[in-house]
């Protein structure tokens, strides 16, 4: 099969370089499980059936619900090795902290404000 290096839908835009998934995420919100399954089914289908450590942009990330952030704990860690939240705005750090904290999570998982930081994170993932 054909590997894409990039690929960009209407809520996300991914990439993978050093073995690292980027994934950005595009302003919007989240709202029920059938977006979330499609977020995380175009992730999946770009990946190839490879697993990354996986670099998660949610600065632009308006909000999630409930439903959607209990799917994405879970079913949203398929193929992946570890995940860095990269966060901009304080109310979106504070935002995946408790995320973090009221999931548990099946990969290792970290929140950064730094990009530098979330890929040393992820690094000893590859």
């Amino acid at each position: 099969m054909i590997m894409h290096n990039f690929l960009e839908t209407d809520y996300a835009r991914m990439r993978i370089a050093d073995s690292i998934l980027f994934f950005e995420y595009k302003p919007t919100q989240i709202r029920g499980i059938e977006l979330a399954r499609r977020i995380v089914s175009d992730r999946i289908q770009f990946q190839n059936g490879r697993a990354y450590p996986v670099l998660c942009d949610a600065s632009k990330l308006l909000d999630a619900d409930t439903i959607a952030r209990n799917f994405f704990a879970y079913e949203g860690t398929l193929l992946t090795k570890a995940i860095s939240f990269l966060v901009q705005p304080i109310h979106n750090k504070a935002r995946a902290e408790f995320f973090v904290q009221s999931n548990t999570h099946l990969v290792p998982t970290g929140i950064f404000t730094n990009e530098e930081q979330a890929l040393d994170f992820l690094k000893s993932y590859i």
